[in-house]
């Protein structure tokens, strides 16, 4: 029977020691104290004490083949994990937006934040942008002034990203839900991040980040026709599904 599970469940819990696995290793630490105790016995206790020495040996037998038991019974658990991914979900409105801010057109990210504010979202919008890069500087004021243009209210707060690799990506974009947002008053649930912009390493680092603090994920999205290209006028905003199905077999 399959149950829905977060990337935690799934890899810290679901997929961590079983039952069986911690009772060998408690029984293992059992057999080690038991055995211990009888090594300093056999060179400190009198000779006569010595007769009994049969009674901790026959324990750490039995202990040891119930934790050997325990252990081939681990082995045949089986857990099946699946991952569903529904692109016909659309994404619910969020108050915050995670946006890879790059140099050139950013249709994407306005029609992202006009999807949010239309549902009383996109208050606030965090770029993650290389800092120093003119056409990205360019990209940022141009946003700013459309949005003024557009009536739209949202805040823009940039981020700056020292370097263009997965790990400086998945710090940033971390920092960000951890700690900024809740810095200007949003909870956890009402931010989400959008993995349309960016390059290769830049995407793997948000996702990386998002899915390890439990976040929710979206990208803009076309229609396509049979031959795989956008259809015109399309455009949505796809809620990526995060959630894992965990089963066990056997």
């Amino acid at each position: 029977m399959e149950r829905r599970a977060s990337f935690f469940d799934v890899f810290l819990r679901g997929a961590g020691p079983s039952p069986e696995l911690l009772g060998a290793f408690a029984l293992g630490l059992l057999v080690i104290g038991i055995l211990g105790n009888l090594f300093y016995d056999l060179f400190t206790a009198p000779p006569d004490v010595l007769s009994a020495v049969w009674q901790p040996l026959v324990a750490s037998a039995v202990f040891t083949v119930l934790a050997y038991l325990l252990y081939r019974r681990d082995l045949q658990r089986k857990r099946k994990v699946q991952a569903i991914v529904d692109e016909r979900r659309i994404a619910p409105p969020h108050a915050g937006l995670i946006w890879m801010l790059g140099p050139g057109r950013f249709d994407h990210l306005l029609f992202a934040l006009r999807h949010h504010q239309q549902g009383g979202g996109a208050t606030d919008c965090w770029l993650v942008m290389q800092s120093d890069v003119e056409p990205v500087q360019q990209a940022f004021s141009q946003l700013s002034q459309q949005l003024v243009e557009q009536g739209m209210t949202t805040r823009l707060h940039p981020f700056y990203l020292p370097k263009l690799d997965v790990r400086e990506a998945y710090k940033v974009v971390r920092t960000i839900l951890e700690r900024e947002t809740i810095e200007e008053g949003l909870e956890p649930g009402q931010v989400i991040a959008d993995i349309t912009g960016g390059t290769k390493p830049l995407t793997t680092g948000m996702v990386l980040a998002a899915i390890t603090t439990n976040s929710a994920l979206e990208y803009v999205e076309s229609d396509r026709d049979d031959q795989g290209w956008p259809i015109p006028d399309t455009l949505h905003v796809v809620l990526v599904d995060t959630s894992f199905y965990l089963a066990e077999e056997g």
